[in-house]
């Protein structure tokens, strides 16, 4: 009866543990999984171990992805195609003995997002062996507008990321989202291109939880009815029409006085 190779296009997420028990041909303690893929999808590698090597290999042993962890977990991420593949885990130390690792292995998301907004749909999994659950998938902006933003996993960490560093959005959850009133949520201009967002799940989350992060499109100008407060937007509009206002009527009444 052969080894059953599991196939991580089955899964949200896939965890992959052992130990190191056998050699790398660099001659370091080192384990080997294989595992398979059914659908070309781009994927989350993050190794839970401090000085551990990982390389992922093609079925012609080509490497696809590498992670080099040093005093903290390390991820990296690959899009790969159907077939089979081997992670080779490794001490980065020769003189280390056999060690336990642990693999994670998640979907990574690309989310195409319009003027109409976007949804993106994970699992958060509850922190483990040195793991945050930190999460990152990327947002793909064609039309920009101003948003207001809904996650529904609670006492959460989000932050959408420009490819130059600079967060563009970000937030905190005591409460999903869902459940602020529509017209106290903050707006966030998003302008065209792509994006990386994080999430941090709660160190306390005792479960693998599925959420949803999504931005919905709001008017800035709108405000709720039978309110008298007044949006940012026609505050300031209102304030600079005083001014043009005072101004007018003292540049008349120097003149009349010439």
């Amino acid at each position: 009866m052969g080894i059953s190779v599991p196939n991580i296009s089955n899964a949200n997420f896939s965890q992959f543990k052992g130990k190191t028990d056998k050699v790398a041909p660099s001659g370091t303690n080192a384990a080997y999984q294989s595992f398979s893929v059914s659908k070309a999808t781009e994927f989350n590698f993050k190794i839970n171990n401090t000085f551990t090597d990982v390389q992922i290999l093609d079925q012609s042993n080509k490497v696809v992805a590498q992670i080099k962890s040093q005093t903290d977990v390390a991820d990296t991420s690959a899009r790969l195609g159907p077939g089979t593949y081997t992670a080779v885990i490794s001490q980065a130390n020769k003189a280390a003995g056999v060690r336990d690792y642990s693999l994670d292995v998640s979907e990574k998301k690309n989310v195409l997002m319009t003027s109409g907004g976007a949804v993106l749909s994970a699992t958060a999994q509850p922190p483990a062996n040195g793991d945050s659950g930190v999460q990152k998938h990327t947002f793909n902006v064609v039309q920009g507008g101003t948003f207001t933003a809904n996650m529904t996993l609670p006492n959460s960490r989000w932050a959408l990321m420009g490819k130059d560093g600079k967060v563009v959005a970000s937030s905190e959850t005591t409460t999903p989202d869902e459940q602020v009133d529509f017209f106290k949520k903050p707006t966030y201009k998003i302008e065209p291109g792509e994006y990386q967002m994080i999430i941090v799940p709660s160190s306390k989350l005792a479960a693998a939880t599925p959420f949803q992060m999504s931005f919905v499109p709001r008017d800035p100008t709108l405000q709720a009815a039978g309110t008298n407060q007044e949006s940012a937007i026609s505050k300031t509009l209102r304030e600079r029409e005083a001014r043009l206002q005072q101004w007018a009527a003292q540049g008349s009444s120097t003149s009349t006085s010439a």
